[in-house]
């Protein structure tokens, strides 16, 4: 091929279940962790398609498995104009936009060195998002109350 603009992607369609679309580019494989949906079936990942939104995002496609709000407002600390459709027969029966969560749950790891949550392996990290915008997330550590911005490089 010639350029890549000329260049045809082919994404198949599911039957049933969730698609996630307009993840911000380079950010699928962290979505799959926080997800914690590899062994949730089959699941496609198409990244760094072209978006007249963002100029690129990625995709992610999780065949017979329909995730809730609760579950995939967590993509929202990284990607918050990501969209949801639930897919069933074949048919969007719901599309959503992801909200910041308030509290993310076991996700992130501490930055502070002393806190409790990097000294014992049984207490889970647990973080009250502050402020948020767009761009970044600040969230609070329920522990050390150390705020910090959430990053990729924060997720367990």
């Amino acid at each position: 091929m010639s350029s890549n603009s000329q260049r045809s992607f082919k994404v198949y369609k599911i039957d049933n279940g969730t698609v996630i679309d307009h993840i911000n580019s380079s950010m699928a494989l962290k979505i799959i962790d926080i997800l914690e949906i590899k062994k949730d079936g089959i699941v496609s990942i198409g990244m760094n398609f072209d978006s007249a939104v963002t100029g690129k995002k990625d995709i992610i496609k999780i065949e017979n498995v329909h995730l809730d709000k609760k579950h995939t407002d967590m993509i929202a600390i990284f990607s918050p104009q990501a969209t949801i459709n639930i897919i069933k027969d074949s048919e969007v029966v719901e599309k959503r936009q992801v909200e910041v969560p308030k509290v993310i749950n076991k996700v992130l790891r501490c930055p502070n060195p002393t806190c409790v949550t990097n000294k014992y392996h049984d207490c889970d990290s647990k973080f009250i998002v502050e402020h948020y915008d767009e761009n970044q997330t600040y969230g609070r550590c329920y522990y050390c109350e150390r705020e910090t911005l959430i990053t990729p490089d924060l997720v367990k």
